[in-house]
């Protein structure tokens, strides 16, 4: 593969305050090749803080799964309010990990992806397909696709892999074409009927609008407003496409950039106060934040930021 994930991703060790090594000593990094072929699976582990910069637009589709610890993720210098993200041809994406992070990337060449949507189509696509460049791992569809690719890493470790490329060429291709059908992007409404099936374009415009104006003062009109609907078609579409309400969504993906905020604490990319992380996300009531919280991720904003601290 001509831009493999080791010359195409430039990494930058921080010095931590009690002293991280550089790239090559960082004590417990790793980085693992789990698996080679017409798709790629590694796992890499920072062993300290770090920033990991594409050096060049991608001419493959990165999909960055966290395993441990947490970060931030931009695409096109553009923040996302998860890490579980994919990264695409003609894009720059950046990651920034705790020293305690342990993520797999698992890399599809582009030309993977066009061939499996020329059988869909019928012919080749015009221009790179781009993935919604957030994966929603609370989706049944979604998670079932990730544990496609734990069993990769088990598959590639035993002896069925190097014996039987027939079986292995199958399972690449069960997870190419398993992303498109469980992840949104820009032909889901040309392949519908083949996969699962698409989220309206102006829900997946309204999620665009909360992912990018989330620090701004927005509601759900606002969202309508950019999505070129009514706020009932708005909210209609929701129920139906994402089982939830425009509020709602919106809430999550704040939730998502506090618990961000607050993992990043440990080194310096975020404030310490949980009072504060939540008012910059807008939420001004602690007690129902804190129980929105709880509910979504387990455990309490103190909880989180004490665990973050305690293993520092």
């Amino acid at each position: 593969m001509s831009n493999s994930f080791e010359n195409n991703w430039v990494g930058s060790r921080k010095q931590g305050a009690k002293g991280a090594k550089g790239a090559k000593g960082a004590k417990g990094g790793r980085f693992r090749c789990v698996h080679q072929g017409s798709v790629v699976l590694y796992e890499r582990g920072q062993g300290a803080a770090a920033d990991v910069t594409s050096a060049e637009p991608l001419d493959s589709y990165d999909v960055h799964i966290p395993l441990a610890g947490d970060g931030a993720v931009t695409m096109n210098r553009k923040g996302l309010f998860s890490v579980l993200g994919i990264v695409g041809p003609e894009q720059r994406g950046s990651t920034g990990r705790n020293r305690r992070n342990v993520n797999r990337i698992l890399i599809i060449p582009r030309a993977a992806v066009d061939d499996a949507l020329t059988v869909r189509l019928g012919e080749p696509p015009h221009e790179p397909l781009s993935f919604e460049p957030v994966l929603d791992n609370t989706a049944a569809p979604v998670q079932g696709w990730l544990e496609l690719v734990g069993q990769l890493a088990d598959f590639a470790d035993s002896g069925l892999a190097a014996r039987s490329p027939l079986a292995t060429g199958h399972f690449e291709q069960l997870l190419v074409n398993g992303l498109l059908d469980v992840q949104p992007h820009t032909l889901s409404e040309a392949v519908a009927g083949r996969g699962t099936a698409a989220v309206p374009r102006a829900v997946r415009r309204a999620r665009d609008f909360c992912s990018e104006h989330a620090h701004e003062p927005i509601s759900a009109a606002d969202m309508a407003r950019a999505a070129g609907v009514s706020v009932r078609s708005l909210r209609e579409g929701f129920r139906q496409h994402l089982d939830t309400t425009p509020s709602a969504y919106l809430r999550g993906v704040r939730l998502g950039l506090v618990r961000r905020d607050l993992l990043a604490a440990d080194d310096g990319r975020a404030a310490h106060n949980v009072t504060d992380v939540a008012m910059r996300w807008g939420f001004t009531h602690l007690g129902r934040f804190t129980g929105h919280y709880r509910a979504a991720y387990g455990e309490t904003p103190s909880q989180t930021l004490r665990t973050v601290r305690g293993s520092d």
